[in-house]
Parts: C-alpha cells; sequence; structure tokens
C-alpha cells in the first residue's frame, strides 16, 4: 500500500484532494498531533487500510517525538489495542 504524505494527512490514492483513504491530523498547543478522522472509501474497505494509516501516523508521531491525541475514535480503538501505539497516546 502506497501511503503519502499530505497537508497534515496521511493518503492513499492520487491527489490528496480526492483520497481513496486518508488520516487527518492536527497539531494542539504543545505540538503534539491531534487525530481528527480516518477515512477509507468502500472500494478499499476490509483490507486493513485504516490500520495501516494509524501505524503510519504512530510512526510519524514517534519520529518526531511527539504523541498522539486519538480524537477519531476509529484511530483511538487502533492504538490502544497496540502496546507500541498506546505509549504514544497522550
Amino acid at each position: 500500500m502506497d501511503i503519502k504524505k499530505g497537508d497534515n494527512m496521511f493518503f492513499v490514492g492520487e491527489d490528496e484532494l480526492n483520497p481513496e483513504a486518508k488520516i487527518v491530523f492536527s497539531v494542539d498547543d504543545d505540538q503534539d498531533y491531534v487525530v481528527q478522522e480516518t477515512q477509507v472509501n468502500d472500494e478499499l474497505g476490509g483490507q486493513g487500510v485504516g490500520n495501516q494509516l494509524v501505524e503510519t501516523m504512530a510512526e510519524f508521531a514517534q519520529q518526531e517525538e511527539r504523541k498522539i491525541v486519538p480524537l477519531c475514535p476509529f484511530a483511538k480503538d487502533v492504538m490502544e489495542k497496540d502496546d507500541s501505539m498506546k505509549q504514544l497516546i497522550k
């Protein structure tokens, strides 16, 4: 799966304006990442794309030495089930 970095998002597809899947984030006052939403088109459903987007977001936060505030219920669920990602939750 080719996951690309866009403007405050990671996405799958040719264009970040019309992605096939995406995870959108912002930066809070502490410079940590706030995951707003994770979205996967029906065509990619059931292939683990959402999980891969959350994992990519977690790897990015870890590289940047930042925490994640998972406002997105899907991202929060994925992160809470994985010990390495759970440590990144703010």
